[in-house]
């Protein structure tokens, strides 16, 4: 019933909601904008290296699999032939 793209609209909606607020709103996105000032360098820093990790490991995972197709075409090459 509740699938992914329920979830994802409710937290976009929540998100626009705390943000928006007529009240508050304008306090909480200078808030938001005050830490993002403080915190980029070492969360941009983190997310490059997150990146790297992930295209490294990708990387080494289609080598992997590169290796598994080859080694399964041989085999299904070299397999005789049934006689009927």
């Amino acid at each position: 019933m509740f699938g992914p793209r329920m979830l994802m609209g409710a937290v976009i909606g929540g998100a626009l909601v705390y943000f928006l607020d007529p009240q508050n709103g304008a306090r909480r996105r200078q808030q938001v904008r005050e830490w993002w000032e403080q915190n980029r360098e070492p969360v941009m820093d983190k997310a490059t290296a997150a990146q790297n990790k992930v295209s490294e490991t990708t990387s080494q995972i289609g080598e992997k699999v590169g290796e598994k197709v080859t080694e399964l075409q041989s085999r299904v090459r070299k397999e005789p032939t049934p006689v009927t």
